[in-house]
């Protein structure tokens, strides 16, 4: 009498099957992953980009949250739109305040925002270089008299310029902030900027 049991060869080609199936999937999930990243980052630069101009509405000019640089500035930022600093726990130092003196609140810094050490703004991707232009002359478009778009790198990864089709500064870009980031950074089409 012979008992039921799977065949060597039954078993195999089972594992052969899964082995194929997990081929497929687990590319597909990291492309979705990537997709879902890119749409938070530009969620939050959406939000951010709000947050500056609902400062403008209040003040009558963007704060000045790049110090210059065209880069991002954590500590400006949360000063500017919070009254407070990246962390929440304290209210920002008079020179990080972008001059929001009446330390009016426009946004809420989320945990998922900050860096582990929490004195950094991050991408969903984790990045901490983040480029930003606004309309300094008030005509709402961003143009090269705005200021030059800055190179910006994913963590570890080589400088991914936005200039191109995408930002034309000599044409310009009809909005009063920009923020854009490298993704995950490997190609100039892993940048993700807020305005496209």
């Amino acid at each position: 009498m012979r008992r039921a049991a799977f065949t060597l060869l039954e078993l195999l080609t089972v594992i052969a099957i899964i082995g194929l199936l997990a081929g497929i999937l687990i590319p597909t999930t990291a492309a979705a992953r990537i997709t879902a990243q890119r749409a938070r980052t530009k969620v939050r630069f959406g939000q951010w980009a709000a947050a500056m101009e609902l400062f403008r509405q209040e003040y009558g000019y963007f704060p000045a949250v790049d110090a210059g640089t065209g880069k991002l500035d954590a500590a400006r930022f949360a000063g500017a739109v919070t009254g407070r600093t990246v962390d929440g726990s304290a209210p920002a130092p008079s020179e990080a305040l972008g001059g929001n003196y009446r330390q009016a609140v426009f946004y809420a810094i989320g945990e998922e925002e900050m860096n582990a050490a929490k004195d950094a703004l991050v991408d969903a991707f984790g990045n901490t270089d983040i480029g930003v232009l606004y309309d300094h002359d008030g005509d709402g478009r961003i143009t090269e008299t705005d200021g030059p778009a800055r190179p910006v790198r994913a963590d570890g990864g080589e400088p991914l310029s936005p200039i191109s089709d995408a930002l034309d500064l000599h044409v310009g870009i009809n909005a009063g902030v920009i923020f854009y980031s490298a993704g995950r950074g490997s190609q100039p089409e892993d940048l993700v900027l807020s305005w496209r």
